[in-house]
């Protein structure tokens, strides 16, 4: 009972070292999970309706695939990411230009063409991870920036204003968090190694791979290199 409680409790402080990433093989469709495997009303809820049929009653396993998995250096890190991912995804869904949604001659789509074309959204995702990964790169300079500005020498020191001690406290925290990240690489595996080339560019500090063969569920990341992968490409 005390192991099962010990391996419990070690899952949760690790929940976001890993970001599973699913497409859907005929929306093109993307949920992120914290978990390899889907759950129903978690994953249903990242789907905004679009119009008829765009959000499905329960969610089908069979039409979704591993899409990628981003590993990071800390679980703080990979929370962060996860935040900002579901918030840039929410904007290409329900704010968009308008010329997305209209034929070459300026009329718009119909209800169904134009949710399929909002419903597209591996490409914008693998944008979006790029562009997370970057932001990424400079937190550890506002977390020391920010420090500085409190004017504290060691968090054990009496601060002068309330709260000012737990906040120095809470940045100690982020940037300890942040300096292992700056040791380690975020490593992402990608079911098709060619998608990553939706990006225009990455940081340097990003390490892709090949995603181990996985039909409905993410595999493993501890097993990765137990398997044979799709592909060893290295941007």
């Amino acid at each position: 009972m005390a192991q099962s409680m010990g391996t419990h409790a070690q899952r949760t402080a690790e929940l976001g070292r890993h970001i599973f990433v699913y497409s859907n093989i005929r929306t093109n469709q993307v949920i992120y999970s914290l978990t390899r495997t889907l759950r129903n009303n978690a994953a249903l809820r990242q789907l905004p309706f679009l119009g008829k049929k765009t959000v499905p009653a329960t969610l089908r396993k069979d039409l979704w695939q591993p899409f990628a998995t981003i590993s990071f250096p800390s679980p703080f890190q990979g929370l962060k990411a996860l935040h900002k991912l579901r918030e840039y995804r929410k904007l290409h869904e329900l704010s968009y230009p308008l010329e997305l949604i209209q034929d070459k001659g300026g009329r718009l789509l119909g209800k169904k063409a134009r949710g399929k074309v909002l419903m597209n959204q591996k490409a914008n995702s693998v944008a979006d991870i790029a562009a997370v990964l970057k932001g990424q790169d400079g937190d550890l300079g506002k977390a020391l920036k920010e420090k500085e500005s409190l004017g504290v020498v060691g968090v054990n020191q009496p601060m002068p204003k309330r709260g000012t001690l737990r906040k120095a406290q809470k940045l100690e925290a982020k940037i300890a968090e942040l300096e292992k990240a700056e040791t380690e690489r975020v490593k992402i595996e990608w079911a098709n190694i060619l998608d990553a080339e939706f990006a225009e560019s990455w940081p340097d500090s990003v390490i892709h791979d090949g995603l181990a063969v996985s039909r409905h569920t993410a595999p493993s990341p501890e097993q990765v290199d137990n398997v044979k992968p799709r592909a060893e490409v290295v941007l």
